[in-house]
């Protein structure tokens, strides 16, 4: 069990633009930062990080909260694995207590996806272990020193080999008290009629990481030559690894992905591997397979540009391009290298050396559509039929662009390249683009209704929008809860006393409850803790343990738009700060809710007069009603008259 006061210093710690930054990239708007949303498809960004307040929320699809719960969503961490690795980036020595019955309590207890991340950890370590311990297992320590790989590099991917025995780990995980379908699930046992099996067995392995470094695969060479059995296996499909999602390598390369501004994409592990040795290490591979568009929309999170190297095979070079239409669509710059005959990246590398590899990539990068262009040009200059066939392909892949400019540009130099007249190609253009922009802007539509909706909060305090239904009482109530985690932990005072702003609204609405069920937690927690002589700030709420306490607070604190101080400040003008404001705010918020309630209350008793027994009651409830008209009045009247001012 993790102590709070552990729990506390990684809350203090933890910063949630470093977080959320190494898997977004982020970029200063205002006071806060703004990136492209990595819960949901969008291309115009709407994900919100607040670093003064340590919360990030989207506008478009509602996802909220701070460093912790950005682990446990994103990377789908356990609320204990999210702080342990916060405390391991942050150097914060954990106070974590359990005795060997409780942690065995504790491992049952872990959800199926983290006893899977267990189980990959175990075969990682035994698979390095074997490999670097045992006379059979250096036969693949040996393989890896022949692809040229350092020490240093054969540790910091992890690399190991599988025992050829038909059980060996999945023997030494049960005598470790792994659980038999916990190994089936993770993909590192199968069964065979009434006995089980190692799923890799002879094969020198390469873990699989997320974006956190955690192992939620292998993939697995094989050291034989056997014509029945594939050279590589990957992990089946689980929980946790899902081919579509992953790139290998990209947990070691995102920060140089960061700085360079581009990705190297290549087709396998070792080619990966030789580059980041030489220190190339902006390189990811998509494992042999056609990126996929969660692969791509990974790599945009982080970067738009992207270069692909392609080995010097042209009918492979031809299949590799057919998947590369998605990254156009997502809006990417694609540029495409390819590596001289019979050369992959790893040989290359090792040829050349670093220095001379990026020089050539340098020099022969080339955009992905004129490298299209000029790859099937020559092949179809002698044939009409091929020709057209090259030049709707073409024109199919330039309508995917979302850039009007960059289409433009495509279909000058297209036009040149063909000898065609541009504006026929911009017809064909259109065509396609017509053809797909029902559908388009219908999903546009729904995503602008959805950010449209989540900014678009009623001013409670405006006149015009205040009915005497319920349907504004949620509004007012929330205006309330903001108040209080906003500027509880402020004081307020007038001519003849200072009170905490807690104080002053909990004295102002004793007697009225809140009635909206996430604002009604709010607050009786915060009567709770003051009756005990206690005063949240907005700290307490966003990092508290209770999620509909916490989202409930980020919910309400973050804000889609924020000032630019620079900007204000370079042309003189003088923007109202919070603390000339929120006097006005707590004064007005108070005042409406008291106001809603006196309407409600009023309802009520005219209800009731009608429905009046006999006279006694009558005229109690006609007393009652008098006075409750006089304190409408005398809301209708009431201007601000209070000053607040915040502590210092």
């Amino acid at each position: 069990m993790i102590s709070k006061e552990s729990i506390q210093k990684i809350n203090e710690e933890a910063r949630v633009e470093e977080v959320v930054g190494e898997f977004v990239t982020l970029k200063k708007r205002g006071s806060n930062l703004l990136g492209l949303c990595p819960f949901h498809n969008e291309k115009t960004p709407s994900f919100n990080v607040n670093p003064a307040r340590n919360i990030y929320k989207c506008f478009g699809c509602g996802k909220a909260g701070g460093p912790i719960q950005f682990l446990m969503e994103y990377q789908q961490m356990t609320y204990p694995d999210a702080l342990r690795y916060l405390a391991k980036k942050y150097n914060i020595e954990l106070d974590e207590t359990f005795d060997e019955g409780e942690q065995r309590e504790q491992q049952e207890k872990q959800n199926l996806t983290e006893s899977i991340f267990i189980s990959n950890a175990f075969a990682q370590k035994f698979f390095i272990d074997y490999m670097n311990n045992t006379e059979s297992g250096k036969i693949g320590l040996a393989y890896f020193k022949e692809r040229g790989f350092l020490n240093n590099t054969i540790e910091k991917f992890q690399l190991g080999f599988s025992p050829d025995a038909s059980d060996s780990l999945t023997k030494n995980a049960l005598k470790e008290g792994f659980q038999l379908d916990i190994l089936k699930k993770a993909g590192l046992t199968s069964p065979k009629e009434n006995s089980t099996y190692d799923f890799f067995r002879n094969r020198v392995m390469f873990p699989i990481h997320n974006m956190t470094g955690k192992v939620v695969g292998f993939g697995g060479r094989i050291m034989i030559k056997d014509e029945k059995a594939p050279k590589y296996v990957n992990t089946p499909e689980s929980e946790v690894y899902q081919k579509s999602k992953i790139l290998y390598g990209a947990y070691f390369a995102k920060n140089e992905i960061r700085k360079k501004d581009e990705c190297l994409m290549v087709e396998g592990y070792t080619d990966v591997i030789q580059l980041h040795q030489s220190g190339i290490e902006n390189a990811v591979a998509s494992s042999g397979t056609s990126l996929t568009i969660e692969q791509i929309r990974l790599i945009k999170r982080i970067t738009p540009n992207i270069t692909m190297l392609y080995d010097g095979d042209k009918a492979g070079v031809k299949a590799a391009l057919r998947g590369t239409d998605l990254i156009l669509e997502e809006g990417m710059n694609v540029r495409v290298v390819i590596l001289p005959e019979t050369e992959d990246p790893d040989s290359y590398v090792r040829k050349v050396g670093a220095d001379a590899f990026q020089q050539f990539i340098q020099q022969n990068k080339k955009d992905l559509i004129l490298f299209k262009t000029s790859l099937f040009a020559n092949e179809a200059k002698e044939d009409p039929i091929r020709k057209a066939e090259l030049i709707r392909d073409i024109i199919e892949s330039i309508g995917k662009i979302p850039d009007t400019i960059q289409r433009s540009v495509y279909v000058k130099e297209c036009s040149q390249l063909f000898a065609m007249s541009e504006q026929i190609l911009i017809t064909e253009v259109n065509k396609i683009r017509r053809k797909k922009a029902s559908e388009h802007d219908k999903e546009a539509q729904r995503s602008e209704e959805i950010k449209v909706k989540s900014d678009r909060v009623p001013d409670p305090l405006n006149h015009e929008q205040f009915n005497e239904t319920g349907s504004h009482l949620p509004v007012l109530e929330r205006e309330i809860i903001r108040i209080l985690i906003e500027f509880g932990s402020w004081t307020t005072y007038d001519e003849e006393t200072e009170i905490p702003v807690i104080q002053y609204v909990l004295d102002e609405l004793e007697g009225l409850d809140l009635e909206t069920p996430q604002y009604k937690v709010v607050y009786d927690l915060i009567k709770r803790q003051f009756a005990d002589g206690k005063i949240l700030d907005d700290k307490f709420f966003i990092a508290n343990d209770d999620p509909q306490i916490s989202s409930t607070a980020i919910d309400i604190l973050a804000k889609p738009y924020s000032l630019s101080e620079n900007w204000w400040t370079k042309y003189k003008v003088i923007v109202p700060d919070k603390k000339s404001m929120f006097a006005k705010d707590i004064h007005s918020a108070v005042i409406r809710f008291k106001q809603f309630k006196n309407i409600s209350e009023l309802k009520k008793i005219e209800s009731r007069i009608k429905d009046a027994k006999d006279d006694s009651e009558l005229l109690r409830l006609m007393k009652l009603h008098k006075l409750l008209m006089e304190q409408k009045k005398e809301f209708a009247r009431t201007v601000g008259n209070v000053i607040y001012r915040p502590t210092t």
